[in-house]
């Protein structure tokens, strides 16, 4: 057997202790008959990862592939327009923004002649030229959404509404989002053994990447633990948790929550119509189940450096035994609107099932 061999052996080997180590490290989760659905999905369609956490406390109740979830970063797509419209509230008196103002959206929308792109921008971004060679990027509607102000734009995920308010000032715009989100930093979770992605310093990008950061583009990328943390401090309306799953830890506060309860509210309100006549539309849940829907957003974003392929992503909260979850689900290949919702309205049913089964057995 040669040296080649040995050392083969030797990786091989070394890989199986960390992954057993891994494992065993890893809670017996009470959610963990969730794994054979979330396999059963992933043999028809690509690799997913999926965090349900507890919002009051940030406990992890359940993660299915912890190495995607808690250690990459990844393109998220729409689930920033949630964080792009409180930036866009807060900030709005210095961004000449009026929530009222209505965009006219047709399917398309054009830089300013001073955004014109850059190398990197034809390599990141997906950015298609008309009949008369003008490049533009894409709404979710190819035809377009027509009128759209604030609060429609995000029910309905228009990217050009978006796309036209942050580029009022795309200096200011992207560095209050990349700060206020701290979409730089790691969660400061608790999930040994396994790491997050280092924190990163703010980069310096064109300006048209820094307007495509509006709806989750131009290479902006972060971990499904991380918008299990950001969606739940909007949710909660409070602090951002350490997220955690060891058994006998506390809640321990990450950063402060940066937005007013009057903003944070609002959005609320407006997520909550998302599953009712938006995005979320078609989710399958029972009326009568034990599950209430609080919220929810999609999202499709466009793989680094892959401007032709996506991921999918599903943001939820709902509510259960007078608890309150956020379910994010990640699908590597796919759309929000499409793999992710189904993979989300597999789990709904599966929890809502097991609990109605739980039920039956203790004679409630």
């Amino acid at each position: 057997m040669n040296s080649k061999v040995y050392y083969k052996i030797g990786i091989l080997f070394a890989v199986t202790l960390v992954c057993a180590a891994q494992l065993q490290a890893a809670p017996k989760f009470s959610y963990s008959y969730l794994d054979e659905a979330v396999k059963e999905f992933e043999s028809k369609n690509s690799v997913s990862s999926v965090v349900l956490m507890e919002m009051d406390s940030g406990k992890v109740e359940y993660i299915y592939r912890p190495e995607i979830a808690v250690s990459k970063k990844l393109p998220p797509g729409s689930l920033v327009k949630t964080f792009s419209t409180l930036t866009l509230l807060k900030y709005k008196d210095r961004l000449g923004f009026s929530p009222e103002k209505k965009v006219l959206c047709k399917g398309r929308f054009y830089p300013k002649e001073s955004f014109t792109p850059t190398k990197s921008d034809l390599n990141t971004l997906h950015l298609p030229r008309d009949e008369n060679g003008k490049e533009y990027l894409r709404c979710s509607l190819t035809k377009g959404h027509g009128e759209m102000d604030l609060r429609s734009a995000l029910v309905q995920s228009c990217n050009v509404y978006f796309l036209t308010s942050a580029s009022s000032d795309p200096e200011l715009f992207y560095s209050k989002l990349y700060e206020d989100w701290s979409l730089g930093k790691s969660t400061r979770s608790r999930l040994d053994p396994y790491l997050e992605p280092s924190d990163t310093n703010f980069t310096s990008i064109s300006s048209l990447r820094k307007v495509a950061a509006s709806i989750g583009e131009g290479g902006l990328q972060v971990s499904p633990l991380k918008i299990s943390q950001l969606y739940s401090s909007i949710w909660k309306e409070g602090p951002r948790l350490s997220p955690y799953w060891g058994a006998g830890q506390e809640p321990v506060r990450s950063e402060e929550n940066p937005y007013s309860g009057k903003d944070l509210r609002w959005i609320t309100s407006v997520l909550s119509e998302v599953p009712k006549s938006g995005t979320l539309k078609d989710l399958n849940v029972p009326e009568k189940g034990s599950i209430g829907i609080l919220g929810g957003k999609t999202g499709t974003g466009t793989k680094f450096m892959h401007k032709y392929e996506t991921h999918g992503w599903t943001v939820l909260s709902f509510r259960k035994d007078r608890k309150s979850y956020v379910l994010t689900v990640f699908v590597d290949k796919g759309s929000g609107g499409n793999q992710a919702k189904s993979l989300a309205s597999i789990l709904l049913d599966k929890i809502d099932s097991k609990s109605k089964d739980s039920g039956i057995k203790s004679g409630k």
